[in-house]
């Protein structure tokens, strides 16, 4: 996944994107994305979350607040804690409908 801050990539491409994660227990965890792609994500977290490598969890994004969003569902695959924020990397395990909302969302910040 390439990186950047705070920043969908597609291609060349890159915008703000708004992140909210929501784990098993509905505790939504809000960040900045570094990096979106057709296969997962890369984002910073504020305060630590409630979710930990392995679990499964439901994933909102947007260009910026107020803008349309789309929904996924992810496994986190890494979460570690830095100096003032958590990095976190996710993949994909939506399904094909889902995965076709994010390849038009992505396409629209191209």
């Amino acid at each position: 996944m390439p990186a950047g801050s705070g920043a969908v990539s597609r291609r060349s491409h890159a915008v703000a994107a708004i992140v909210w994660i929501e784990d098993r227990a509905s505790r939504i965890s809000r960040g900045q994305a570094a990096a979106v792609t057709s296969e997962g994500m890369r984002v910073s977290l504020p305060e630590p979350p409630s979710f930990e490598r392995g679990d499964e969890v439901a994933v909102r994004l947007a260009f910026e607040r107020g803008s349309p969003t789309v929904a996924l569902t992810a496994r986190v695959e890494q979460a570690d804690a830095g100096a003032g924020v958590v990095e976190c990397s996710l993949v994909w395990n939506a399904p094909e409908s889902e995965r076709k909302q994010l390849d038009a969302w992505l396409t629209r910040a191209s």
